[in-house]
């Protein structure tokens, strides 16, 4: 059976999301790279950071929640924060791996969410290989950035055939599991995800390394997570649903914003080392947030 609709939300979220992602071209080609990394930052501080901060309410999403069972999924939180922010200054090679894994996973569920494709271990490599693609595209057309970033973090050099060689592959398991697992789809739905690739893969292209990850992470990821997880809380996304989600989401989207705005202010000057350091930060904060999300695609 084919595949043909989609929840009308959905179709017009994605509609915006090509939008801006045409603006964000627009933009990469018309800023200087100065205002258009610090536009960046301020994107993934903002919108990127906050599509995280409700993962307490996520997870549990009742009426009644004992305060023992609220203090003990904090302290599991931030230990897992900062275990995975402090792994990465001390086996880099190991949790820099991990990382981009356990994201490239997580990429491809949030994208593959919208579909009512049935879930198997076939369509989790799907995600998998798809989430990772985009990574490694990222990092392999802006290697001249990415390698030094790299270099930092890890014990071993690596260079821009070795990625080369890593997006082949994933590129080729993407396809073959994406024939495979998403035969159900319309020619449409394949039409439109084909567009996306080639729309996200030309910003990649024209773009720095801090934009390119910005823009995917934000407007291709950030806001459809968003939406999954309105949805979810209250039953529909409107006005009010996504004001009580910024306001329960307040206190941690802060924090978090006062601990990235203040590393940027003292290492404005030293960016190499800020996209360090903000890596290891977005890298602890995943692995706690990811297991929340999978909960979330469970239901």
């Amino acid at each position: 059976m084919k595949i043909n609709h989609l929840d009308h939300q959905y179709i017009d979220l994605y509609n915006k999301i090509l939008v801006f992602s045409f603006v964000s071209l627009w933009l990469s080609i018309k800023l200087p790279e100065q205002l258009e990394n610090t536009i960046a930052y301020a994107l993934i501080m903002t919108v990127g950071v906050v599509h995280g901060a409700n993962d307490l309410k996520v997870y549990f999403n009742t009426k009644k929640t004992s305060l023992t069972r609220i203090i003990l999924f904090i302290t599991f939180y931030m230990v897992i924060v900062g275990m995975g922010f402090a792994a990465f200054f001390i086996i880099p090679d190991v949790i820099l791996s991990l990382f981009i894994v356990a994201s490239g996973y997580h990429f491809g569920q949030e994208h593959f969410e919208k579909f009512e494709v049935p879930r198997s271990p076939g369509q989790r490599l799907l995600e998998l290989f798809y989430g990772l693609t985009i990574i490694v595209t990222i990092l392999y057309v802006n290697a001249q950035e990415s390698l030094p970033i790299l270099d930092d973090l890890l014990s071993t050099s690596l260079t821009s055939t070795f990625l080369f060689n890593i997006l082949i592959i994933c590129a080729a398991a993407t396809i073959i599991l994406g024939v495979v697992y998403l035969r159900t789809l319309s020619w449409s739905a394949i039409a439109m995800e084909l567009l996306y690739l080639f729309v996200l893969y030309i910003i990649f292209m024209s773009s720095t390394l801090v934009w390119s990850f910005a823009i995917y992470f934000v407007l291709w990821h950030s806001v459809p997570s968003i939406n999954h997880q309105i949805r979810h809380l209250y039953g529909g996304v409107n006005g009010l649903f996504i004001w009580k989600y910024i306001k329960s989401s307040f206190l941690y989207w802060m924090a978090s914003l006062i601990f990235l705005g203040g590393l940027y202010y003292f290492l404005w000057d030293d960016e190499k080392l800020f996209l360090t350091i903000l890596v290891a930060f977005l890298g602890g904060i995943t692995f706690p947030h990811m297991i929340v999300m999978n909960k979330l695609h469970k239901t």
